[in-house]
């Protein structure tokens, strides 16, 4: 019998492949006019994602207790994610001139603001297709797009917050018992809709998960900082903190603190970015993290 057409996703990654002429899959070196990193993680490979048997085992336990169905609903999207998650490899950009619309430029852009945060990325990066206008270097108009998360405590490397009299500003976005993740689109325009992306997490050890919605980057680190300042000092911090939020953001990016307990969490980000008028579907992107 003749085979039967590759699915959307595989035709998807397929032309990814094409079009970036990627070979392996590796982390880029931050910019060298970026902040410090901080300390990263233990890298995250294919192999140290615990397998699917681990998952399958927790859910008949979700399922046979049927007392926590977000745990359960959580957990099952994970693992569906750990089949659809995206080959699409993260390329090391070519040192000659490209387009900004040059796919390998666009992921590598994306790479470099993760590492600039010292976040360590998932095991896939992902793509959307028809996203972006389309050019001579990317004729499908792919974009694409990194995430990764980092354990509590966590403040942003290398940015140091103002002194404001009589205030006392946590430069911590999450703290112990906490994971930050982050999302970067690469290429991205105007940012129309702030939602759309979502993560799906699990806790192996505590068998507690849930979805969170992302919110996008700058206006969520500026809502942390600003948590527990009293209302009188608001204006004057949101002034002063404003603009260091902004550096840390591009055009679609989004972040999501959570309270995952303490414990070896696996985690799926997907979803939607509005980019203009073109709506992006991001495939899975599926990453472990010990909180």
């Amino acid at each position: 019998m003749p085979s039967s057409p590759l699915p959307l996703r595989r035709r998807i990654i397929a032309i990814a492949l094409a079009v970036s002429g990627a070979t392996f899959i590796g982390a880029l070196p931050a910019a060298a006019d970026a902040a410090p990193a901080a300390t990263p993680q233990t890298a995250i490979t294919a192999d140290s994602v615990p397998s699917d048997g681990i998952l399958s085992a927790a859910i008949d336990r979700l399922r046979a207790e049927a007392s926590d169905p977000a745990s359960l609903q959580a957990a099952l999207a994970i693992l569906q994610s750990l089949g659809q998650r995206s080959q699409v490899s993260t390329p090391v950009a070519s040192p000659a001139a490209a387009s900004p619309a040059d796919f390998a430029t666009m992921l590598a852009a994306a790479n470099a603001l993760l590492n600039k945060l010292g976040v360590q990325t998932f095991i896939n990066p992902s793509v959307a297709f028809n996203c972006v206008d389309p050019t001579a270097d990317n004729p499908f108009g792919l974009a694409p797009a990194v995430s990764g998360a980092v354990a509590g405590p966590w403040a942003a490397p290398g940015i140091s917050l103002p002194t404001i009299p009589l205030v006392n500003i946590d430069p911590n976005v999450v703290k112990s018992g906490q994971v930050l993740y982050g999302f970067v689109p690469g290429g991205l325009g105007a940012d129309t809709n702030p939602k759309g992306m979502q993560v799906a997490w699990f806790n192996v050890n505590t068998f507690k998960g849930g979805f969170v919605d992302m919110g996008p980057s700058g206006q969520t680190l500026l809502d942390t900082w600003l948590a527990n300042i009293p209302a009188q000092f608001q204006g004057i911090a949101r002034n002063a903190l404003q603009p260091i939020a902004n550096t840390l953001t591009v055009n679609g990016s989004r972040l999501a603190p959570v309270d995952t307990d303490h414990g070896t969490v696996l985690s799926a980000v997907f979803g939607n970015v509005q980019n203009g008028n073109r709506s992006c579907f991001f495939f899975p992107m599926v990453g472990i993290v010990q909180a």
